[in-house]
């Protein structure tokens, strides 16, 4: 409404003191309008904040709407579930740990006795002086390949059990028993015993300690009858 067309019936000063109420309503009524436009863009925007977070606690919380967050148990509840939680895994490791173990003193168990086999089949085919020596230093040369057991000659090449021992056999027959009558005139070791001689009696040999028994068979010698 144009209150201009009022100005002549209501005279200078009434119409100024109309005028003037009514540009102050107007005014109370833009600002009113700005006031709430403002407002919901704030309203839009909290809104959309709190969606926000209420998605990231739902994460963490694992719901997928806050109905579900009233079957969770409550904070004390979750502590105590999350403690238990903890503890039965410390248990499951120290379980898999001794489990482990076990199965690894198992494996070396049956492979220490798949090594004693192995050697014992391998000089059941010869005739040593001194088996045990022979036994320990085949033992020393014994390498794991996988599943399968080689022996490892002096020039790093890997043979089955068998052709070490054969090659042992070969290469150093005094280790072996003699198959034919010796004399006194084949001796040429101390009466001790050492090792130092190529050959030696049967009861210098017996007479002479491991180490002594072991430096003599290193050095090939041959035991002969006395």
């Amino acid at each position: 409404m144009d209150i201009e067309a009022l100005k002549e019936k209501l005279g200078d000063e009434t119409f100024a003191k109309l005028k003037a109420h009514v540009d102050d309503l107007t005014g109370q009524r833009d600002s009113a309008r700005a006031e709430s436009i403002d407002g919901r863009k704030k309203m839009k925007a909290d809104l959309e904040a709190l969606r926000s977070s209420q998605s990231k606690l739902l994460e963490k919380l694992g719901v997928d709407s806050l109905d579900d967050v009233e079957t969770l148990p409550d904070a004390k509840g979750m502590a105590e579930a999350t403690k238990q939680y903890e503890a039965r895994i410390k248990r499951l490791e120290r379980e898999k740990a001794e489990a482990t173990e076990r199965a690894t003193a198992a494996d070396t168990k049956f492979r220490d006795s798949l090594k004693r086999a192995a050697v014992s089949e391998a000089l059941g085919g010869h005739e040593f002086v001194d088996r045990e020596v022979v036994e320990s230093f085949v033992s020393q040369r014994l390498q794991w390949e996988g599943d399968d057991l080689f022996f490892k000659d002096e020039g790093g090449k890997l043979l089955p059990v068998k052709d070490g021992v054969a090659g042992i056999a070969k290469t150093r027959p005094g280790l072996l028993k003699p198959t034919g009558a010796g004399g006194a005139g084949v001796r040429q070791s101390n009466a001790g015993g050492g090792g130092s001689g190529k050959t030696m009696t049967r009861s210098e040999f017996d007479k002479a300690d491991h180490v002594q028994r072991a430096e003599f068979a290193k050095a090939g010698g041959k035991v002969v009858s006395d």
